[in-house]
């Protein structure tokens, strides 16, 4: 029976994915988990590219395959009133070890050592990000991991006047050392009772 006539074959869409930050918290000691999973619009899926050198002989070049480079995932994600998407990142950058200038001058007035951004704090910020393709059940049937995933850049969207109808984003970059796909069984999420 040819792949196209049965039911299984359905197409993955673009709109049914869940965007996980399993670390991120707004520092008030309350689990802000669920923040991205339902308020993520869209992330970039991880893909890499693979560098390349050349060997020229007899007059012919030849190119031999190099070292694989992960491409940044960049996320936009609605800034939501409760958890506060701005406090949170800025609370994600304080666990990566960024001191403000007014706080890191009373770190150092009190006689200890000061901090700055760096990777261990960086990936204890944010876990393994983790962006899973769902199907029209729920189900899991793709699952990418983030593997050592820091963020590179936030931006918290912009105000103004005109726009009264639109929601205020926030855009997140990732850096990671490389990425796990993993195909899922496509199975239905069990849901809380």
């Amino acid at each position: 029976m040819p792949f196209w006539t049965s039911a299984l074959s359905e197409p993955k869409r673009a709109h049914r994915f869940i965007l996980d930050f399993p670390r991120m918290n707004d520092g008030s000691g309350d689990e802000a988990f669920a923040y991205a999973k339902y308020l993520a619009k869209s992330v970039t899926k991880p893909g890499y590219t693979v560098g390349q050198a050349a060997h020229k002989f007899l007059g012919n070049t030849y190119y031999y395959p190099g070292s694989v480079e992960w491409n940044e995932v960049t996320a936009t994600i609605v800034n939501a009133i409760n958890p506060d998407g701005n406090a949170l990142l800025i609370n994600a950058l304080a666990q990566m070890g960024y001191l403000q200038p007014d706080i890191q001058e009373n770190v150092v007035l009190a006689g200890q050592a000061p901090g700055t951004v760096n990777k261990y704090d960086a990936l204890s910020a944010l876990g393994i990000v983790t962006i899973t393709e769902v199907n029209g059940e729920g189900g899991n049937v793709g699952q990418w991991q983030l593997i050592n995933s820091f963020i590179t850049n936030a931006t918290f969207g912009d105000l103004s006047y005109d726009s009264d109808t639109e929601l205020l984003n926030i855009t997140v970059q990732m850096r990671y050392d490389y990425a796990v796909y993993t195909s899922g069984p496509a199975v239905a999420f069990a849901t809380a009772t």
